[in-house]
């Protein structure tokens, strides 16, 4: 029992040091939404640097986008308007790596309007490609980057795509409104000629 006083005397003096600092929280929540800046706007195109699902670091960047509207007679539409299949290049940095799972928390989305479509979202499971093309990324190694399409049932063309992760702010870039970046969405057409 003496030792156990004995222990606690330096722990006591370590924390009779500690300065506590207050800090006053907005009145309301309304005030600290408008002190909290809103995640930048990346131009398409450009990456950004993200955590793979083992925590080592990925560059992302969406490289084309593809709108596709069925005719009125087929068989096969989205249940907002567009089908929309968008590129994006995934490369590891340093180690082997891939994008994390959505199961984790972490997601593909579009907003477009006051709506948030993923790639779950509408008809998607649908699209003329889907389950015909690269959806996801296995293994990316440095220096062998990987281009992946994800799907989206969206009401119209642009709007901004964002990776939402579990615990931070979004990274966002703004869509093209129209096609863009043929070479990095080949493999979309390839399916639809099929």
């Amino acid at each position: 029992m003496r030792l156990h006083c004995l222990a606690a005397l330096p722990v006591a003096g370590l924390l009779s040091a500690v300065t506590v600092t207050a800090v006053q929280a907005p009145a309301n929540a309304a005030s600290a939404a408008a002190t909290m800046a809103a995640p930048k706007l990346l131009r398409f195109g450009q990456s950004a640097r993200v955590s793979g699902e083992w925590g080592r670091p990925l560059r992302v960047a969406p490289l084309g986008v593809y709108y596709y509207r069925p005719s009125a007679d087929a068989s096969i539409k989205p249940k907002q308007k567009w089908f929309v299949a968008v590129a994006i290049r995934v490369t590891a940095l340093f180690k082997a790596d891939r994008m994390p799972d959505p199961i984790s928390g972490n997601m593909w989305r579009v907003k477009s309007g006051a709506r948030t479509f993923d790639t779950n979202s509408g008809n998607v499971m649908s699209a003329p490609w889907a389950g015909r093309v690269n959806e996801g990324v296995m293994n990316v190694k440095p220096g062998h980057p990987d281009v992946v399409i994800k799907t989206f049932d969206l009401p119209r063309a642009g709007g901004t795509l964002e990776w939402a992760t579990r615990n931070g702010t979004p990274i966002r870039w703004q869509i093209p409104a129209k096609n863009t970046g043929k070479t990095s969405y080949q493999q979309v057409l390839d399916a639809l000629e099929d």
